[in-house]
């Protein structure tokens, strides 16, 4: 197959974009091949098709030898990872036994410390024919050791080629990654954020129903115009991606670089298909000298579709320039300063093992499918290692989320320090409300309560109703403030269902509010809204003869229950929705009805009140 689409390229006999083809081997497996331009003038053309492969094959020239465009390949080809290949050395028609030698030996030598460096090296002729056999056959070896795709549940397809066929209406090809797509599935372009549906799947003009991971892929689509589709777009499951602005990763500089890479520099930055521009932050030095390396983050111009463990080649625009790359380890957004603590992260980001990659993202409480996609894990290593940090106890399960140990004990310090704040400033209450703290710490609701059950499992707090206190907080009351609850109980004592009211209680007694709440969270007293105090007997008192006047008529008056309890409109309103609101009672027009049976009604009013029930 010739590989070569534009007319130019035919007219010129150079490649200048890229080409696609693809072969039967020997064992009946079919492979793609992405033919990517070798001139110099071409390597952003280039860049967008070498990402994704498996292998290379690295074609030389025997009468023209290694030139300065195969060194920088070779450079490209070390950053994003490529370890495998062959190397086809072409023209052999067109030069003796000797020269042959010589230019194998440049080619040896070129190769030599790079990934390539023992990849078999085959001569052909494309004319006479000769070689090519023993080619695909060092291409089948090199490919069998080919780790297998991975498969993580979130396909990608970077696009290389849009455009629209006849009667099929708009097309993009590319490598598929992370997941397979099938006929039907809506997807999701970006950055843009277009959605559409797979209409159909070719691979190798063949029809498909569904394409797997690492298959050269043609996605007919529906919902979307070619002229709204570009190189550099990727193609995703909706909400499985999210386009970033900022990417954290260690940059490798070429030894080859010119000039060191210095902080704030723009650069050129090539990931899957995409090219764009960037800022450099260097996090550790100002500059990272050619054969160094260092952490930095990169402050894209637009935003790029990646995920974490993609690889990425920058170059220098003017005079344009491969310096190198490396691998994204970060792709949270977290804008890093200059310090040994940002550092310190992006290193435990990019650790060697699972567990301790997904460790890193559990700085804050999130899912496994979620902490798993920070740390660029497939399904099976993810779960692995996140029983793996379960037993060992580094990380802890919060519902449905797991937080690494040393997160988790920072949330503890902090309940646990705004719990003694609000014992140290209002030493009368319970503790502080549950849904007060919770909203400090920002917390889903059912991750708060898996917070609350552990710490109260581990003696470090205790649930006091809907507060939450310090094992050690007890509200306790100073001398003088018994003395003026002795003298307030005693005023509330004399006409129980007629008490004075909270400003009076504050104003005679100096019972203040704080007080006051104190005393009811202890039990001494009940307060029904923000203006009625009641003793506890009281209000059991009253709603036993309200209930007791149910059950004998039926129903009962706001001027009945005055009469029968010898209080006032002014305090009857408060208790009858109080005993609405326990659901005792129930408003029926002016009167009030009762809503569950005499005798659960009777149970209900003996524990109303956290009291014994009173005789009539």
């Amino acid at each position: 197959m010739d590989p070569d689409r534009l007319r130019e390229e035919r007219e010129r006999g150079m490649t200048i974009d890229l080409g696609f083809a693809w072969l039967r081997l020997a064992g009946g497996d079919e492979i793609g091949i992405v033919d990517v331009p070798g001139h110099q003038d071409f390597i952003r053309n280039m860049l967008a098709g070498v990402g994704p492969v498996d292998a290379v094959l690295l074609v030389v020239a025997l009468d023209e030898g290694v030139m300065p465009q195969t060194r920088e390949h070779l450079a490209i080809l070390r950053v994003l990872g490529v370890d495998r290949g062959v190397v086809a050395l072409t023209k052999r028609d067109l030069v003796d036994d000797e020269w042959a030698s010589l230019a194998r030996a440049d080619v040896a030598a070129a190769l030599r410390g790079t990934p390539l460096g023992a990849a078999p090296m085959i001569e052909v002729s494309a004319t006479a024919k000769t070689g090519l056999t023993e080619l695909v056959a060092a291409l089948e070896s090199v490919l069998g050791t080919a780790p297998p795709r991975r498969d993580l549940g979130r396909p990608r397809l970077a696009i290389d080629r849009a455009f629209t066929l006849t009667g099929f209406g708009t097309v993009v090809t590319g490598t598929l990654v992370d997941g397979g797509f099938g006929v039907g599935d809506e997807i999701e372009i970006l950055p843009a954020g277009q959605h559409a549906r797979v209409r159909g799947i070719q691979t190798h003009k063949h029809a498909l129903d569904s394409a797997s991971p690492g298959s050269r892929v043609a996605l007919n689509l529906s919902g979307v115009e070619k002229e709204e589709l570009a190189r550099g777009m990727v193609v995703v499951r909706p909400g499985t991606l999210a386009p970033v602005s900022v990417l954290s990763a260690r940059v490798e500089v070429l030894a080859s670089a010119a000039d060191a890479l210095t902080h704030d520099e723009s650069v050129k930055v090539h990931a899957g298909t995409a090219e764009v521009m960037a800022r450099v932050s260097l996090l550790e030095a100002p500059t990272i000298v050619p054969g160094g390396s260092g952490w930095a983050q990169l402050r894209l111009a637009e935003p790029l579709a990646v995920a974490v463990g993609d690889r990425f080649v920058i170059r220098r625009p003017s005079p344009p320039e491969t310096l190198g790359g490396g691998a994204v380890a970060d792709i949270s957004g977290e804008r890093m300063r200059r310090r040994r603590e940002a550092v310190a992260v992006l290193e435990r980001r990019s650790a060697p093992t699972a567990a301790s990659r997904l460790l890193a993202a559990l700085d804050v409480p999130r899912t496994p499918a979620e902490a798993g996609t920070r740390s660029g894990l497939d399904a099976g290593e993810r779960d692995a290692a996140a029983r793996e940090l379960i037993e060992s106890e580094r990380a802890v399960q919060l519902a449905d989320a797991l937080i690494a140990r040393e997160s988790f004990e920072a949330l503890a310090t902090r309940v646990e320090r705004t719990l003694a704040a609000t014992h140290r400033r209002s030493p009368l209450r319970a503790g502080a409300p549950r849904e007060e703290i919770r909203s400090s710490l920002d917390l889903a609701p059912k991750r708060f309560n898996a917070l609350v059950e552990r710490l109260t499992a581990e003696g470090r707090l205790a649930e006091r109703g809907s507060a939450l206190a310090l094992i050690d907080h007890i509200p306790t009351l100073t001398a003088p403030q018994e003395s003026a609850w002795s003298r307030a109980r005693a005023a509330l004592a004399r006409e129980p269902l007629q008490p004075p009211s909270p400003s009076t209680l504050e104003s005679d007694y100096g019972l203040d509010r704080e007080l006051v709440a104190a005393l009811a969270e202890r039990g001494d007293l009940v307060r029904i809204g923000t203006e009625a105090v009641f003793l506890p007997e009281a209000v059991a008192r009253f709603a036993d003869a309200v209930v007791g006047e149910l059950i004998a008529t039926g129903t009962i008056t706001v001027a009945r229950a005055r009469d029968l309890t010898g209080s006032s409109r002014k305090h009857v309103l408060p208790l009858l929705g109080f005993l609405d609101d326990r659901g005792l009672t129930r408003r029926s027009g002016d009167d009030r009805i009762l809503v569950v049976p005499p005798e659960q009604a009777r149970e209900r009013v003996a524990t109303l009140t956290g009291r014994k029930k009173v005789a009539q």
